[in-house]
C-alpha cells in the first residue's frame, strides 16, 4: 500500500477555500466534529467542511475533542458527537482526541476508560473508531496496552522520521502556514498507513525511506533553547520522569549529547539530546492578541501559536487555566 497525506482541519482554520484544494496534495481528512456534550458544541465549521471535501472526492474522518472526567462523561460525549455527524458520510473513522490537560490530570484507569468508553459507544452505533493520542500520553497518562492493538490510533508525534508507535494515521506536522492552498492560516499535516485491516508499513518513514537509512538530521542544543521532549528517558539511569502535557521546556546546561532541562530555572531531568526536539530557534519576539473561541483550550491556542500554557497563564494573570471564556482576548507572545 502506497502511503497518503492529509490533514486534520476545524474551525481554527477558517473558510477553507476549496476551489483551491487538490487532491494531489490531500488525500484525505479529518474534521472536528465537537466537543464535549453540551449543545452549542459542534464545531462551527464541520458540516462546510465536510461538503467541500467531498465535493473534490476526498474521504474523510471526524475527531471529537475530549474533557471527559469519567467514562459516563465519555459515553455522553460519544452521544453528542453521534448527535452532530448523524446524516454524514465519513469514509474513516471517528476519533477521541485525548490531549486536554484537565483530562490527563484523572489519572491512568480513568484516561484509559474514557477512551475505551468513547470507542465502544461509537462502535455500538456503527461507526469506525479510533483515539488520536500522543507518546507522552500513551506512555505516562493512559495503559498503553489496553489501548494498542485494540483500537486504530492516530498518533501525534513531531520532527521525527518514523512514528515510535504502530499506528493507523500519523500527525507527523503541527502547523505549517502556506502549506496547503486554499487554506491561509496554519493547517496540521497528517499521513494515513493503515485502515481497518490494510497493512502497516512497518520500515516507511515521511520520506519514503527505508529505516535503515540515515536520512535524520540531529540538532545541537544549547542553553536557553526551547524544547520538547520526544520520550522522557533519563540521561544517568534510563528510568522515565514525568512529562507534562504539552510543555515546552528550557535548556539549562548542555554538555555533549546530555542536556538538562527545566521550567522556570528549576532542574527536570537530565535527558540524551536524540529524546528532544528545539520548538524555537528564532530569538525574536512578538506580541499578537487571540479571540478566544467556543471550545478552545489554552492547550489548544498554545499549540497553535507555538509557545506554553505556562507562558499564557503569566502573561494573562489567569487565575484558572482550566477556564477561559468565549469572546475573551489573550495576549500571546511568540
Amino acid at each position: 500500500m502506497s502511503i497518503k497525506k492529509g490533514i486534520d482541519v476545524s474551525y481554527a482554520q477558517g473558510n477553507i477555500d476549496f476551489d483551491k484544494i487538490s487532491i494531489n496534495q490531500v488525500g484525505f481528512a479529518i474534521v472536528r466534529s465537537s466537543y464535549g456534550w453540551e449543545d452549542g458544541q459542534k464545531d462551527s465549521k464541520f458540516d462546510r467542511n465536510i461538503k467541500g471535501f467531498h465535493a473534490k472526492g476526498i474521504p474523510c474522518g471526524a475527531y471529537h475533542y475530549s474533557y471527559a472526567k469519567s467514562k459516563e462523561d465519555a459515553v455522553k460525549e460519544a452521544e453528542y458527537c453521534i448527535k452532530c455527524i448523524k446524516g454524514t458520510k465519513l469514509e474513516l473513522p471517528v476519533y477521541i482526541d485525548l490531549e486536554d490537560a484537565s483530562v490527563a490530570r484523572c489519572g491512568k484507569r480513568v484516561c484509559t476508560d474514557i477512551a475505551k468508553a468513547f470507542c465502544d459507544r461509537m462502535k455500538k452505533e456503527g461507526y469506525e473508531t479510533g483515539i488520536y493520542i500522543n507518546p507522552n500520553w500513551l506512555k505516562n497518562y493512559v495503559y498503553e496496552e489496553e489501548l494498542v492493538g485494540k483500537y486504530e490510533i492516530w498518533l501525534a508525534q513531531w520532527d521525527v522520521s518514523k512514528p515510535s508507535v504502530k499506528c493507523a494515521v500519523w500527525q507527523y506536522k503541527v502547523g505549517g502556514k502556506g502549506c496547503i492552498d486554499g487554506i491561509s492560516g496554519e493547517c496540521d499535516l497528517d499521513i494515513m498507513y493503515a485502515h481497518s485491516n490494510v497493512k502497516y508499513e512497518d520500515d516507511t518513514k515521511i520520506d519514503g525511506t527505508a529505516s535503515g537509512s540515515s536520512s535524520e538530521t540531529h540538532q545541537v542544543f544549547k542553553k536557553g533553547d526551547e524544547v520538547e521532549v520526544l520520550d522522557p528517558v533519563n540521561y544517568d539511569n534510563g528510568k522515565k520522569f514525568i512529562v507534562y502535557p504539552n510543555e515546552k521546556y528550557t535548556v539549562i546546561e548542555a554538555v555533549g549529547d546530555r542536556i538538562v532541562i527545566g521550567i522556570d530555572g528549576q532542574v527536570t531531568a537530565a535527558v540524551n539530546a536524540k529524546y528532544l526536539r528545539k520548538v524555537n530557534t528564532d530569538t525574536s519576539k512578538k506580541t499578537c492578541t487571540y479571540t478566544v473561541q467556543p471550545g478552545d483550550t489554552l492547550t489548544y491556542i498554545a499549540k497553535k501559536y507555538g509557545t506554553t500554557v505556562a507562558k499564557i497563564v503569566k502573561e494573562n494573570n489567569i487565575k484558572n487555566p482550566d477556564l477561559i471564556y468565549s469572546g475573551e482576548t489573550l495576549k500571546i507572545t511568540v
